[in-house]
């Protein structure tokens, strides 16, 4: 097996672009960081191809200030990606978690796993009967979903209101489609998908304020928004869930969601 670095993007792509549409499910995340870039929204920093006898087995990706992503890299090639990026400054790292593994423990010691995640496929929606009633975001929205996506992350990564800030920011410009679920015209939860990939929608964030948790409205906004990713193009609707939390799970998994893989992410200081 050998690591081969590009320096550029179509070279890239013109290398492993097949080979990562062909587990698009497993593979959204390089496949949605490599839409960015050939639109200007994102600047690679890492592009490896992975290749055993002249085929292309894996691949590796990173963007400017994003994790280096390794979903696609085999495990046993962990060697050679460690290798190659010698010398390269290297803080985190996310991908399915035997991957995440295989290149941590080769990479440096120290860190600590940020997160444990499962990933989701929705096979057949189940629609919650919740009362209220979905409607499309649009721009008079964007204050109201700046500020719940800082709550959301806030929240969930227990950062300072300024890192929040920071953190959101970075991710809010991604093409989306974002829906508002409504009760008696007043916004309770809301829920964003990426734009199809690759045939793939990612669902994410999906939020409500704490006065209005524990009523099914997560479960109904994040069914609306599938919804809408399935009309956007989407073949395959997924999402990532925090297994330290129980509760989300099992909504995702009461409308249909499925497990697929379990992802980590993991830091080093």
């Amino acid at each position: 097996m050998e690591a081969l670095s590009h320096n550029d993007l179509d070279d890239f792509l013109t290398t492993a672009e097949d080979f990562l549409n062909a587990d698009p499910v497993n593979h959204s995340v390089h496949l949605t960081a490599m839409d960015a870039a050939k639109r200007g929204e994102r600047q690679p920093a890492t592009l490896i191809s992975l290749h055993d006898n002249g085929t292309v087995v894996g691949a590796v990706t990173q963007m400017v200030g994003r994790p280096l992503h390794v979903a696609a890299m085999p495990p046993a090639a962990a060697p050679l990606v460690v290798e190659a990026l010698r010398g390269r400054e290297i803080h985190e790292i996310s991908g399915t978690r035997d991957r995440v593994e295989a290149f941590r423990t080769l990479w440096r010691d120290g860190g600590k796993e940020l997160w444990t995640l499962r990933l989701y496929r929705l096979e057949g929606l189940e629609v919650p009967d919740v009362p209220g009633e979905p409607r499309p975001a649009t721009p008079a929205d964007d204050e109201l979903i700046t500020g719940w996506w800082v709550d959301f992350v806030e929240e969930l990564d227990g950062l300072p209101r300024h890192e929040a800030e920071k953190r959101a920011m970075d991710s809010r410009w991604m093409s989306a489609g974002h829906v508002i679920w409504e009760v008696d015209g007043a916004p309770v939860s809301w829920a964003g998908s990426t734009t199809p990939v690759g045939g793939v929608s990612r669902v994410g964030p999906v939020y409500t304020p704490p006065a209005h948790r524990r009523r099914g409205y997560a479960a109904a906004v994040t069914a609306a928004v599938s919804q809408w990713a399935y009309e956007a193009g989407a073949e395959h609707v997924v999402l990532t869930a925090d297994l330290a939390n129980p509760t989300s799970n099992s909504v995702y998994q009461g409308i249909g969601f499925r497990p697929v893989s379990d992802w980590s992410e993991y830091h080093w200081d």
